[in-house]
């Protein structure tokens, strides 16, 4: 049998869906962290679809609502019968929204005017009060038509290397005004957006965002690398590219999120990062120019957990991984495959490993702890993920993040950053816990597989020691009793 048939076989024989009754699945604990994305407001069946989020044990979905498709006549703001349905059999199941405010509507001289929007994000929280958790202004506004709109490049720099691009000013006034109408009518509902690349957003946060707005967005896809890299170092190439530094020369997502915070604290903007999209395609590309790499179903399901256990361990806000269903057939289609379930519902080993992390997770909270690592030899990245002429190669290194679980027992999470290939004997290294008890056992979970065992130890002083321990590229969850 194939490595990765067997993988599937194991995945799907730890956890199984299991269909519940409405009542059962509102009151089962869910990880607050953690969500999903949705398209119901592309035409996907939710009575398929959100018992199968529910599963998850993810606290939240997001769908975008059109402003378009709500006020047809000026002042007027009707929500369609069939978002409203979908948006109470979500609450149903006791999941939490975070609705994109999202689209231009051409009623309007400027079809973004940000008057008229703010007056339209006004009426919905008004009349969804009771419905949404977070509103979202604008999906990828860098990507879609407001950029388009007023003019300028995604990353926001001219081509004169100087100027700053209109539309990158524009959202500011755009989403300032859209948050402080919500807040004016609704003080708890959360409020985020940006969601633009890091330079753009950098900028955007040193042009000055109203205290009205709780979250920064961003969707931190890796593209052709592994979870632990990210697309914006500031290495010549990157910074000639994008004229601002967002993250360290590799290009790692922790120095991207240190910098975000750092950043945003420095011009009094928003405390919370929303982590809106990010996701693994299972596409088979048919050119080379395609950005994305199509990957396999096991390494899709090996990087999800990777990536979204990096976020519980940076104390991200919330984060939800991109989508929950393929959007199509087409096995060549980059959109048609970023789903961790199949268009026919049948679910992708990524489901179960991506149920996992959630239901595993949930109560964690970060805790600093002493792991000492001393690793064997790591491995080259033989296809390293090359930027505007930068090579960015997997970091080989073995991140660590540590928790408390709601037994007060310690948590320690690593993997080795390197690609999921399956080729390879897992690298081995000598792992140090530090704590300050009394070490009397080690059980450590295979967060691919969910098979758990004891976990041979020396006890040191103040700590036990893991000799040439078995490092793979996927998550293991060790607990130290």
């Amino acid at each position: 049998m194939k490595k990765s048939n067997l993988l599937m076989l194991c995945l799907a024989a730890q956890f199984t869906y299991t269909a519940k009754s409405i009542a059962q699945a509102k009151t089962e604990p869910k990880n607050q962290h953690f969500g999903t994305c949705v398209h119901f407001n592309q035409g996907w069946d939710y009575t398929k679809v959100l018992p199968l989020v529910q599963d998850l044990g993810v606290a939240w979905i997001r769908d975008d609502l059109n402003w378009r498709n709500v006020e047809k006549t000026k002042g007027v703001y009707v929500v369609p019968e069939k978002t409203m349905t979908w948006i109470k059999a979500a609450h149903q199941y006791g999941l939490k929204l975070i609705l994109i405010l999202n689209r231009e509507n051409k009623i309007y001289e400027d079809s973004y005017d940000p008057d008229a929007y703010a007056a339209f994000c006004k009426a919905m929280a008004v009349q969804l009060k009771d419905d949404v958790d977070a509103f979202e202004i604008l999906n990828e506004p860098a990507n879609f038509g407001f950029r388009k709109q007023y003019g300028g490049t995604w990353n926001g720099l001219e081509p004169d290397g100087k100027s700053i691009g209109p539309w990158v000013g524009k959202y500011v006034t755009f989403i300032n005004k859209a948050a402080e109408a919500i807040k004016s009518v609704n003080k708890k509902m959360k409020v985020i957006g940006l969601g633009s690349v890091p330079p753009v957003n950098f900028r955007q946060l040193a042009m000055g965002i109203s205290p009205s707005v709780d979250g920064i967005v961003d969707h931190p896809y890796s593209y052709r690398s592994v979870p632990e890299i990210i697309s914006f170092p500031s290495s010549e190439a990157g910074l000639k590219r994008d004229g601002i530094a967002t993250a360290d020369t590799r290009g790692t997502l922790t120095s991207m999120v240190d910098m975000y915070r750092k950043q945003s604290e420095k011009y009094n903007g928003p405390k919370e990062l929303w982590f809106t999209e990010s996701g693994y395609p299972t596409f088979q590309p048919l050119s080379d120019k395609i950005l994305n790499a199509g990957i396999t179903e096991g390494a899709q399901a090996t990087y999800i957990q990777r990536r979204f256990i990096q976020y519980l361990g940076m104390d991200i806000d919330v984060a939800l991984q991109y989508d929950l269903k393929n959007d199509g057939t087409d096995p060549h289609e980059l959109e048609h495959n970023y789903g961790i379930v199949h268009a026919d519902y049948t679910p992708k080993p990524a489901y179960y490993a991506y149920q996992r992390v959630a239901k595993s997770t949930i109560g964690l909270v970060h805790k600093n702890m002493v792991v000492n690592i001393t690793p064997g030899p790591g491995r080259v990245d033989p296809y390293p993920m090359i930027w505007e002429g930068t090579k960015m190669p997997s970091p080989n290194d073995i991140p660590v993040y540590t928790f408390v679980n709601q037994k007060g027992q310690e948590v320690v999470t690593l993997w080795s950053a390197e690609r999921a290939n399956n080729e390879f004997q897992p690298r081995v290294a000598d792992i140090e816990f530090k704590t300050e008890k009394k070490v009397s056992k080690i059980t450590v979970m295979d967060m691919l597989t969910g098979v758990t065992s004891n976990v041979p130890f020396k006890a040191t002083e103040g700590g036990a020691m893991l000799k040439t321990y078995s490092v793979p590229d996927h998550v293991l969850m060790f607990t130290i009793d």
